[in-house]
């Protein structure tokens, strides 16, 4: 009897320790402790593909949270995030080249998020608790709300008239946090993305709670198609891709890692204008086709990338460096794709003006200023100015190399359509959003299919 019971207890020892051991593997952040408070809720909305890692495969629990992540979430999470869009939102700091722009479009006309009453969303507005209490009570069914439910949170004084009684519902469907002090629900504070995953878990979790209009439907399930490689395919590399292949299935496109693509900024760029965290537009410039004739990307299709670091010039010729980290891509159709991927300008992989710029234009600037300082006043004693001009010269010409060497370096800037080369960091698969068609003068065409 005593043998049974210890091989058992060696079997469940085995069985639990592979279990841990398969969950550990599955995580792929390392930024959150299996004993963290919002662990299991960070793992489901990771997981669900509703909230996304950061380039780094971080997930920063306390980061807080923009009114366009945020929608973007949301949406995710009640199954929108793919739905076509109908209407173009009337918001005056809100148009087409806005980062998250088809996110805010269907929230308008999904009546989920709402703007603010100077007409404007204000997407990069970090969203409160308040805000979020806000839209949880917006979204769900009615039911009777009693406000004698905000008595129990020491701070509930905090909540302005206007959120007390979404708040209170809020709080009765449990779609809520109130971490890390259970009487207080700090309705003032910004989001952060632990708060904003045990959120959008709990809302998942309790879905028939929402009103049917703010869902979607679910239909049945279809059988997944079989999916098969049709063809390998190229692209071309510019001279610096380690890989240039394109896997083309029955079902999609899929660029492998380590393509190269030449992307265009969508406005002028100065890096002394801008800082961490903001997000910067591109565009491609014209349709990305391989050398077999496929389409893979079409004409103005728009990219987005984060300033994930700004290092300001320094002493001894050192430029401004702007480290990109590019996340999506979102067609003229309205389908976004992630899209990863690192600046390839140079071998560090950053934004920055050459080195020589600087030391060229002051060696220039300096050899003309010692030429005309020394040649001329040589000139007038005792006519030999081009003995004074050539001594002047590379003398003026070293003392602006050494100038341009020794001092601070220059920012970065860009026009408007000017070309950068990136690298794709991780694979992308596409949809065949478009297809192929011949003509009957055999002239080929790309058609958008619906």
């Amino acid at each position: 009897m005593n043998l049974r019971k210890n091989l058992a207890a060696i079997f469940l020892s085995i069985t639990l320790l592979l279990g841990s051991v398969s969950s550990a593997l599955a995580k792929s952040y390392t930024d959150v402790p299996d004993n963290y408070w919002a662990a299991e809720e960070i793992e489901d909305v990771v997981t669900k593909n509703i909230v996304p890692l950061f380039g780094d495969g971080t997930y920063r629990p306390t980061e807080k949270v923009t009114r366009v992540d945020w929608t973007e979430w949301l949406l995710r999470a009640l199954g929108l995030a793919g739905a076509p869009i109908t209407s173009s939102p009337n918001y005056s700091d809100v148009n087409t080249t806005t980062y998250g722009y088809p996110s805010i479009a269907r929230s308008d006309q999904f009546g989920l998020i709402y703007g603010y009453t100077d007409g404007e969303f204000k997407p990069q507005r970090l969203i409160t608790k308040n805000e979020t209490a806000s839209i949880m009570s917006h979204i769900t069914k009615d039911t009777f709300v009693d406000t004698s439910v905000l008595s129990q949170f020491a701070d509930s004084n905090e909540i302005p008239d206007w959120g007390r009684i979404p708040f209170s519902k809020a709080i009765q469907y449990g779609l809520y946090v109130n971490y890390p002090i259970e009487n207080e629900l700090n309705p003032q504070r910004e989001l952060n993305r632990a708060e904003a995953a045990v959120l959008l878990a709990r809302l998942m979790r309790a879905m028939d709670k929402v009103e049917d209009q703010y869902k979607a439907e679910v239909p049945a399930e279809p059988e997944e198609p079989k999916e098969y490689l049709l063809s390998v395919e190229h692209l071309d590399d510019y001279g610096k891709a380690v890989v240039d292949r394109v896997n083309i299935t029955n079902l999609r496109r899929i660029i492998l890692a380590k393509n190269v693509f030449k992307v265009s900024f969508l406005e002028s760029f100065n890096s002394t204008k801008h800082q961490i965290g903001d997000v910067i537009p591109f565009y491609f410039k014209n349709d990305v086709v391989t050398k077999e004739g496929t389409l893979l990307i079409p004409a103005n299709t728009k990219l987005y990338a984060t300033i994930e670091e700004l290092r300001d010039k320094r002493w001894v010729n050192k430029n401004t460096e702007v480290y990109l980290h590019f996340t999506k891509m979102v067609f003229p159709n309205g389908h976004e794709y992630p899209f990863i991927a690192r600046v390839l300008n140079n071998d560090e992989g950053v934004l920055s003006e050459n080195k020589w710029l600087k030391p060229l234009e002051y060696t220039v600037a300096g050899a003309a200023i010692g030429g005309a300082a020394i040649g001329l006043p040589v000139g007038e004693h005792n006519g030999r100015s081009g003995d004074g001009m050539a001594i002047g010269f590379p003398t003026g010409a070293g003392v602006g190399l050494l100038a341009g060497w020794l001092t601070p370096g220059v920012n970065y800037k860009a026009r408007a359509n000017e070309d950068i080369l990136i690298e794709l960091k991780v694979d992308c698969s596409l949809e065949n959003d478009y297809v192929k068609t011949t003509t009957t003068t055999t002239t080929e065409e790309y058609v958008y299919k619906k």
